[in-house]
């Protein structure tokens, strides 16, 4: 079979790629290889047991192409800087680190709610002064009342890119998602006059995108085929998270390399991916901020994962499609074909599922992302 016949077989859902990494649970996962192995504590200097569980939690949060970008300075007991490694910047399709800022977001959310279950408080001070500063927040853990949260919500959340049912989420479950967050999230079912567009935007975005060298060469360089590079990396996208199932994710482990990326096939595969999947979901959600200050993006991040959070209970999967926020002329004119004024920070495809699906995803030992 050759490259060519094998996309027109294959039924993989995986190339239409964006923010949403997912994350392996506590104590055993399936690995690349698909062997059971065991995930156990790390001993880490300085840090306590509660400490290294609470930064594992945080750790899990999604990130573009999941590079995982975050890096935590240890400076005194249960005193962090949270920073970012320049390493895991998405230079080609975040030249201004917007989306970096929103996974460090997403990161500190889920720190927080971690540090609920242990029986502190997280008390997080931003101090970033612009989206490249080396130091992003300080988080102070203070002890306090334990919360009812459980860890299973953080390790169970996961990207879901297949799959979804084209039913109009209900409103119980969308105020459910919303929250107290009514006026920076918004839902838009597929066929309404705002989910026709963010359809047929998202569809052009993507087209965009994948003619852009640059951006597919960067997207190439995240994408570990082989069980090997998995290993060696323990971050970016893998066929498994990528949801490339059966004899398809056979044959790209063991025959695809970062120049398939960069094919004529390939970009035109995406493209029947993203047409598919952009007329099959519930519809769409987004996150909107006042501004694009550091604060505003960290909020917006924590918006995000908090309402990826509660989504699990209802069975309702989540997909975010960033391409419409990165391309132009889309990225300039979503906030107003939205009737919305500040900035749109995420576009999200949602829908219904019958089960969620084990998460896959690589991730870093927290050994990796601490300086002591």
């Amino acid at each position: 079979m050759n490259r060519r016949d094998f996309f027109k077989y294959s039924c993989a859902g995986g190339f239409a790629l964006g923010v949403g990494a997912v994350s392996y649970s506590w104590l055993q996962r399936e690995d690349v290889a698909g062997m059971r192995t065991s995930y156990t504590l790390q001993n880490i200097q300085g840090l306590s047991e509660d400490e290294i569980k609470i930064l594992y939690l945080a750790s899990l949060a999604p990130s573009g192409h999941n590079t995982q970008p975050w890096k935590i300075t240890i400076k005194d007991a249960k005193r962090w800087v949270i920073g970012s490694d320049r390493t895991r910047w998405l230079p080609a399709v975040d030249s201004d680190n917007r989306e970096m800022m929103l996974s460090i977001g997403a990161f500190i959310e889920n720190l927080s709610v971690a540090a609920g279950i242990y029986g502190y408080e997280a008390e997080i001070d931003v101090r970033g002064k612009d989206n490249f500063s080396s130091e992003i927040a300080e988080v102070r853990l203070i002890k306090g009342k334990q919360t009812n949260a459980i860890d299973n919500v953080i390790k169970e959340r996961r990207t879901i890119r297949k799959n979804m049912l084209k039913s109009t989420i209900r409103e119980e479950d969308i105020n459910h998602l919303v929250g107290s967050n009514k006026e920076t999230v918004f839902y838009y079912p597929l066929n309404s006059n705002e989910g026709t567009y963010l359809s047929q935007a998202t569809f052009l975005a993507n087209k965009a995108q994948v003619d852009r060298e640059d951006a597919q060469t960067e997207l190439a360089n995240w994408i570990r085929w082989t069980d090997g590079e998995a290993r060696e990396y323990h971050n970016g996208l893998t066929p498994e998270s990528m949801e490339i199932e059966g004899i398809s994710r056979w044959y790209v482990k063991h025959f695809f390399s970062k120049k398939d990326v960069l094919s004529k096939t390939f970009k035109n595969e995406t493209m029947k991916l993203v047409e598919e999947q952009v007329q099959n979901c519930g519809g769409w959600m987004i996150v909107k901020s006042d501004g694009s200050t550091v604060a505003d993006l960290i909020n917006a991040g924590r918006v995000l994962q908090s309402t990826w959070l509660s989504a699990h209970e209802k069975l309702i999967a989540f997909h975010p499609m960033t391409q419409v926020l990165e391309e132009l002329p889309w990225q300039l004119e979503v906030a107003k074909e939205l009737g919305h004024s500040g900035t749109i920070q995420f576009v999200i495809r949602i829908g219904y599922i019958k089960e969620y699906l084990k998460p896959v995803s690589l991730r870093m030992p927290i050994s990796k992302i601490i300086v002591l």
